[in-house]
């Protein structure tokens, strides 16, 4: 799957990279801000986008409701150190296929990959 990651860390980005291609994913662009991504997200066509919940321009729950509304099909990440039961609530609501606490593992991402790849199966084979 092609992949945007959206984290104002440095450090985060780089992380998530390495899980991701790792993983047999196609990291095709990091952005440091999520207006950097709205900018060039019908170009890219993502699969999966990571988003922080806090970040400089647009917080990650606006972004998410974006992106969903450009690109329905794309997967949203939420990666985030703020984890209220009502913040997770509400990126669920904004679209959101999962919310992942940080500081996060490797494990958490492979076990969302794989509900992400579970769903789009189900999916594909209700259409056959």
């Amino acid at each position: 799957m092609k992949v945007c990651i959206v984290d104002d860390a440095h450090f985060i980005r780089i992380m998530l990279k390495d899980i991701f291609t790792s993983l047999g994913h196609q990291v095709i662009a990091e952005f440091s801000s999520a207006s950097d991504l709205i900018e060039e997200i019908e170009d890219l066509k993502p699969d999966i986008v990571t988003l922080d919940i806090t970040m400089p321009d647009i917080d990650g729950l606006t972004a998410t409701r974006i992106i969903k509304n450009i690109l329905p099909e794309t997967n949203v990440i939420i990666i985030s150190a703020i984890s209220q039961p009502d913040i997770e609530k509400e990126a669920k609501k904004c679209g959101a296929f999962e919310f992942i606490r940080k500081p996060f593992s490797k494990l958490a991402i492979e076990h969302v990959l794989k509900q992400i790849e579970e769903e789009q199966n189900s999916k594909n084979g209700a259409v056959r």
